[in-house]
């Protein structure tokens, strides 16, 4: 009789299945929680993959894990799902999570046929690799939400805009809103609308599959960029900011230090945004600021409406209950290119009747985009959607533009030392 048919309960199963493997095929599978995931791919191919490793008391429970690592690691780099030759890994790399413009110059240099340099990957879907040798971005096509049209072709459903590539790093087990316009919720979403508009898949993943992606970026070491981090995504306590060593990166803590905003005082000017565990939500002097709850996790610094890279230009229609449509030209629309109702749920977008009381309208969230992480910020060039910033020098600029416009409107000014301070800050964490 086979062990594994449906007669025999699934506890029952797994204990047998130790019996046959011995205890020495358990090492790997024992091992996997802290050492590299590169030994997953041992695991005993004999472990169904649908196992619910919570059903089970070690070494079952550890079979089933290393089973289901395996093989989240072999779709995560390995599976295509029969499109274009891309997997998860083109576009996120090991070392970044993501690609920078020196990334893609040496993939092309290496091997012109890389799946990277096909569909969006291309200047106009079809041809050119100039847009991502200089920016490392790709060609997003997204669906226009209700109440978001085109001015100069009102049929319109969807619109393309050039995006850099989002990193993994510490992103995939410890936020729970993704894309740089909030639109994905679950992992298993992200990892369904890459495949399907990014790999052009003609074969569909299961949802066994898409949980099995997501568990592999939730667990694997490759997915945080250091051990404390791992350790928060566990249960564990929640990172600290760290003190700094030198005189240089202990002024650069005082801009993420929670603070009230006292210009030209610039203790945690940086905190009013970067606070929280991951250093990406809004604390409570922000609200006195920029009129957010705390806790928001999108705002603006101006990155659309500078358009360093000269992104072509949209208008935008943008309707609410409170007037005539908003009219907003950019190139890129960010959050209110997501489902305005998923936004109010999420408590970023409040409803018209709020929008009112405060003399605003929903166009006001026009180029507020997601605020990342900053832990591990050294490792993953270039910045903001656009890949505006390929630098943290670059970056400080960027946010010297945002402090001369309103709400800061210049009361805020960095300067050389400053800037120096910060970097030498950012790059411990």
């Amino acid at each position: 009789m086979n062990i594994f048919t449906q007669e025999i309960p699934a506890a029952s199963r797994m204990m047998m299945l130790v019996m046959f493997v011995g205890l020495s095929s358990l090492q790997p599978a024992l091992a996997d929680d802290d050492d590299d995931d590169e030994a997953d791919d041992i695991a005993p191919s004999e472990v169904p993959l649908d196992c619910n490793p919570h059903e089970f008391e070690p070494p079952p429970k550890f079979l089933c894990k290393a089973k289901r690592r395996a093989e989240g690691r072999r779709l995560f780099t390995q599976e295509t799902f029969g499109g274009n030759g891309r997997t998860c890994e083109t576009c996120h790399s090991r070392k970044t999570g993501t690609f920078s413009p020196e990334d893609v110059l040496k993939r092309l240099s290496e091997d012109p046929d890389d799946p990277l340099f096909v569909h969006d990957g291309l200047d106009d879907g079809f041809t050119g690799v100039s847009r991502i040798l200089e920016h490392a971005t790709v060609r997003i096509t997204l669906p226009l939400p209700e109440g978001v049209s085109l001015k100069h072709d009102p049929q319109a459903t969807h619109v393309t805009v050039n995006r850099g590539t989002p990193t993994v790093k510490n992103t995939p087990a410890l936020e729970n809103v993704f894309m740089h316009d909030l639109r994905n919720l679950t992992l298993q979403e992200q990892a369904l609308g890459a495949i399907r508009g990014h790999a052009q898949n003609t074969v569909e993943p299961t949802p066994l599959q898409l949980d099995l992606i997501a568990e592999f970026q939730q667990t694997a070491p490759r997915f945080f960029s250091n051990p404390e981090l791992r350790r928060f995504a566990k249960g564990g306590p929640p990172p600290a900011l760290p003190l700094g060593n030198t005189e240089s990166e202990q002024r650069g803590r005082l801009f993420f230090v929670d603070a009230p905003f006292n210009p030209p005082n610039k203790t945690g000017v940086c905190a009013l945004c970067h606070s929280g565990a991951m250093l990406n939500e809004a604390n409570v002097f922000s609200s006195a600021v920029f009129g957010n709850p705390p806790g928001v996790r999108a705002f603006s610094v101006r990155v659309a409406e500078r358009n360093l890279l000269g992104n072509d230009l949209h208008t935008f229609l943008i309707e609410d209950t409170l007037g005539p449509p908003v009219e907003v030209t950019t190139p890129d629309l960010g959050i209110l290119m997501t489902d305005h109702k998923q936004l109010m749920d999420l408590e970023i977008l409040p409803p018209d009747p709020v929008l009112a009381r405060f003399g605003l309208r929903r166009a006001f969230f026009a180029n507020m985009f997601k605020t990342p992480t900053l832990w591990g910020v050294k490792h993953t060039a270039p910045y903001f959607h656009d890949n505006s910033a390929k630098n943290l020098e670059e970056m400080l600029d960027q946010y010297d533009f945002a402090f001369s416009t309103p709400p800061i409107g210049g009361s805020i000014q960095l300067t050389p030392q400053d800037k120096e301070d910060i970097i030498a800050f950012l790059e411990l964490l």
